[in-house]
């Protein structure tokens, strides 16, 4: 059966498919393409297991004194002596990234024919929404998850380091619950940009996810901490409801301008059935859209601001995005003390 989720990944051996139900199993895949490389550098390239626009990632193996797995993505887009030059700073500053929640980038160069590559922790995990799905997940154990992403990514941005294609399939869980971020500051070195930080750049070619991408991103505006806090958001938005807060047809650049430049996103509670709806009403429907606001300035101000909203939630004291009326204190209040009350 053909997949029809275009943003699925491919891992090794194995392609994800759908069922009519929307349930997902894995086939061995028999029309594989042969790798058109054996080895590059040290690793011997085992299996394709993803691709896309940005590059193709294989599984690879390491030689020698010791034996690692490693995942190798070849890096498309960067050609001529600018873009390589760029390619040397830029993985020098994201080889730098050490937090147990992104995937390190180990090593990196480029083939002999001239495409840059980049050495990656191999990251054996499922998907972050499939992972709450298949676990059936409560709604306060997707957003502590959820969290734990946002920790990641605060650790990334305090090193003047921005993701710009936050989405599921760049969010892993391991086997023991662990959110492993991949390819982080990828689309950075897609960029044709020659600015030093890696905070604010104005990308004239853009590596994005139209579904995840900001508004700042479609219009091809200067890339700042903000755009994550947006792609964050969206995030939030489908693991609470199963789905996104933008629908989009055609993907054109016209229909990408109306979308998420002009329409704002109703409240995910109005997406789903009552029961779940009454949970999401106040504190996460405000949160989720203050994060999605079109105006940069107008989201959370660091993606610990979010995280930390949503922890004001799950402890039950009074969320900063919504208006600090003394009732909306009192029902809090009593919320967290009802016992006593």
């Amino acid at each position: 059966q053909h997949c029809h989720r275009a943003d699925i990944e491919w891992f090794a051996g194995l392609k994800p498919c759908a069922t009519s139900s929307g349930l997902y199993f894995l086939r061995p895949v028999t029309d594989q393409p042969s790798l058109p490389l054996e080895r590059i550098g040290p690793y011997r390239l085992v299996s394709e297991i993803g691709h896309g626009g940005m590059g193709t990632v294989y599984l690879a193996e390491r030689d020698g004194d010791f034996h690692q797995r490693v995942a190798i993505k070849v890096v498309r887009g960067l050609l001529g002596a600018d873009g390589l030059r760029r390619f040397r700073v830029e993985r020098q500053i994201l080889a730098s990234l050490q937090h147990p929640g992104i995937a390190g980038l180990l090593d990196g160069g480029t083939t002999p024919e001239g495409m840059p590559y980049l050495v990656m922790e191999h990251i054996e995990g499922v998907r972050i929404d499939d992972y709450c799905d298949a676990r059936h997940l409560t709604l306060a154990q997707r957003v502590t998850l959820f969290c734990r992403v946002c920790d990641a990514v605060s650790a990334a941005h305090r090193s003047l380091v921005v993701h710009r294609d936050l989405k599921p399939s760049n969010i892993l869980i391991t086997a023991d619950g662990t959110p492993k971020l991949l390819d982080f500051g990828i689309a950075k070195l897609l960029t044709d940009d020659d600015a030093d930080p890696l905070l604010v750049t104005s990308p004239s070619v853009r590596a994005l996810t139209p579904e995840y991408a900001s508004p700042e991103q479609i219009r091809g505006l200067p890339i700042t901490t903000a755009t994550d806090v947006y792609s964050l958001g969206v995030l939030l938005f489908e693991l609470l409801t199963g789905e996104r807060p933008h629908r989009l047809g055609t993907r054109t650049a016209a229909e990408l301008e109306r979308v998420i430049c002009g329409q704002e996103a109703r409240r995910p509670s109005a997406f789903v059935e009552k029961r779940l709806a009454r949970e999401l009403e106040g504190d996460l429907d405000t949160i989720a859209l203050a994060a999605l606001r079109k105006e940069s300035s107008r989201r959370y101000q660091s993606v610990e601001q979010l995280a930390d909203d949503l922890r004001r939630y799950l402890d039950g004291r009074p969320v900063l995005a919504r208006p600090s009326t003394w009732s909306y204190r009192a029902r809090r209040f009593v919320q967290r003390h009802r016992a006593a009350v």
